[in-house]
Order: structure tokens, then sequence, then C-alpha cells
């Protein structure tokens, strides 16, 4: 996939959660799910895809059922304190992979 399709994921799920009119915790809840599917390839460093495992990792929870029904519930399980601080996380993230996909597109 790459660094400029993560680029463009991130960009369109950071930009949807902007503004949104939904809790934190449902924009929290779509950008998972509409970024859970990169690879390691779609990130600059190990740093970097580390951060977004992590993200992951910490806004999912086990609920026993399909991998969907479980990505759109876990948000829910935390107070909107937490979501934004969770969508500032991601933003980071979006930070790093758009500064990549910048040096990428000068070399291209």
């Amino acid at each position: 996939m790459g660094i400029d399709h993560a680029w463009e994921q991130f960009y369109i799920e950071i930009r949807s959660a902007l503004v949104s009119d939904a809790s934190p915790r449902e924009r929290l809840s779509k950008l998972r799910s509409g970024l859970c599917h990169l690879q390691r390839d779609s990130f600059p460093s190990d740093h970097v895809w580390d951060e977004f495992r992590k993200l992951l990792n910490e806004t999912k929870r086990d609920t026993g059922l399909g991998q969907e029904e479980g990505i759109r519930a876990a948000p829910f399980q935390m107070t909107d304190e937490r979501a934004k601080e969770h969508l500032q996380t991601a933003f980071d993230i979006f930070v790093h992979v758009t500064k990549a996909f910048g040096r990428a597109e000068f070399i291209i």
C-alpha cells in the first residue's frame, strides 16, 4: 500500500473526525474502523508503526463478537476525554505520515 495510501486514508478519517457533530467516542470509532486495515509498509518508521498499533490496541476490546463489531464497540467503553486523547494521537501519527509523504513526493 505505502505511505501515499496511508496519507490518503488518514486525511479522509481525520478530516471526517474534525467536522463531525458526533461524540468524540463515535468519531474515534469511525476513525479506527477506517484505518485498521493499514499495514507496516504504510508507515515511515517502526516508531510510527508502533504508535499506530498501540492506538489500535488501546481502542479495541475483546467482545467475543466479530472484528467489525468489536471495532465499533470499543470506544464506547471509554470517556469522551480519553477518546479525545486518542484522536489527538491519531492526528500526531498523521503528521508523521504527512511529513514522510511530502518527502516521498519530492523524490518522485
